[in-house]
């Protein structure tokens, strides 16, 4: 019997050797042998970044309407239990220990082993059964046509955009990595995917007779230092987070309450849905921890892509603190980076596969770089300075500065 969170997690991510996954049989088998626990309405969001922005906007707007709402997301950015939360709350540690000795029980006598993301999907589905939410929105891990959370039934289905991250897995092109993601869609989608990808997405959802909804254009964006307003189909809302990705992120949460209210019966009106955007908050996205100091999990080229078109609104270049896996193309991330920033310095974080900073020394160019270790040093720096490149360096210099 586990006793301690550290032995749920020790036990949970522990190494296990599957063959690739060519459909969701395990994980259908392995919900049986649980009571297939999903029996309240969901929403799916997929995409490769914006998800968990996507989410928070939806849960708020929720909430505000008087909604019990589950929300499962990946990875966490301040503490492990974030991944499962009902409204404000966190998932406890005696939740987590309770549902993960009940969970290796069963696995164990009907030997059937699962990876730790199936192992933390299914216990959120149980979770979820036993709070018994009005609603649960769950976030993809990977892709989606195999992924382990396509398992549910849904309300809708939300897809933020298209990249290139994970192409060693779900394909080399936007188009195979497209009908991946695509695979969450039943019977409806909205999406903000680019003009590229749309035709590949209305063709799908024609073939199998799903309803399908790309957001409208944004315009009167203004894009200040603590929030964000821009008008949407004739409406004025005001955000707290940052950017014009964020701004299209919630364009999507209101296209899609927008379809729950006419289709779903979703009782949500206008108001929730404004006040819900503007209390929305999403940690180590663009999140200003001072006057000086910012911190943006942007991990792949997409989000870097989005980072530096904001810090090209700013109309002055930040100080730079990178700090990335060395799964990532951090070569590219780098160039990218380098034409808008005063000044680099690289680190190293304490994660598996961090990229040791002298290594990222040697395929950068730039008129002034630094490698720091202690980068917790630029906190209180007058100069704005920036941290970006990994969500787990992002989720380690929030905790460093909210410790202090």
């Amino acid at each position: 019997m586990f006793t301690t969170l550290q032995e749920c997690l020790d036990w949970i991510y522990e190494p296990r050797q599957f063959e690739r996954r060519l459909d969701l049989a395990r994980v259908e088998q392995a919900m049986a042998l649980f009571g297939d626990p999903v029996n309240y309405p969901c929403i799916h969001v997929g995409g490769t970044n914006g998800k968990g922005s996507t989410v928070t906007y939806l849960r708020h707007i929720l909430q505000e309407a008087g909604y019990k709402v589950g929300a499962y997301i990946s990875p966490y950015v301040v503490v492990f239990n974030e991944r499962i939360s009902i409204n404000h709350s966190y998932i406890s540690d005696t939740d987590v220990i309770r549902l993960t000795n009940h969970m290796k029980h069963i696995l164990t006598i009907n030997h059937h082993p699962l990876t730790n993301f199936e192992i933390l999907t299914i216990m959120s589905f149980l979770y979820f059964e036993e709070q018994q939410v009005d609603v649960a929105l769950i976030e993809v891990g990977l892709g989606g046509l195999l992924d382990a959370t396509n398992v549910i039934n849904k309300d809708v289905a939300l897809i933020t955009n298209i990249g290139t991250d994970h192409a060693d897995i779900l394909g080399d092109t936007k188009e195979l990595i497209g009908f991946q993601k695509l695979g969450i869609v039943h019977d409806a989608l909205i999406t903000s995917v680019d003009d590229d990808m749309a035709p590949q997405f209305e063709r799908y959802c024609k073939q199998r007779r799903a309803y399908m909804k790309r957001i409208s254009p944004i315009s009167n964006l203004i894009l200040g230092k603590t929030s964000t307003s821009f008008t949407y189909e004739g409406e004025t809302f005001t955000i707290s987070m940052l950017g014009q990705h964020q701004a299209s992120n919630a364009a999507l949460a209101i296209e899609a309450m927008n379809y729950l209210i006419q289709n779903k019966n979703y009782n949500v009106t206008s108001d929730h849905i404004r006040i819900g955007l503007k209390k929305a908050f999403w940690p180590g996205r663009l999140e200003r921890l001072n006057d000086h100091v910012m911190i943006d999990g942007a991990h792949n080229i997409e989000g870097i892509q989005t980072l530096v078109h904001y810090i090209e609104t700013l109309g002055e270049k930040p100080h730079i603190i990178f700090g990335v896996l060395d799964k990532k193309p951090y070569e590219k991330m780098l160039s990218m980076l380098a034409p808008v920033a005063s000044k680099l310095t690289l680190t190293t974080f304490d994660y598996p596969g961090s990229m040791l900073a002298e290594d990222l020394r040697s395929v950068v160019t730039h008129d002034n770089v630094e490698i720091l270790h202690d980068s917790t040093l630029y906190f209180t720096n007058q100069h704005s300075t920036i941290y970006c490149g990994s969500l787990y360096f992002i989720s380690q210099i929030r905790n460093a500065y909210f410790s202090k």
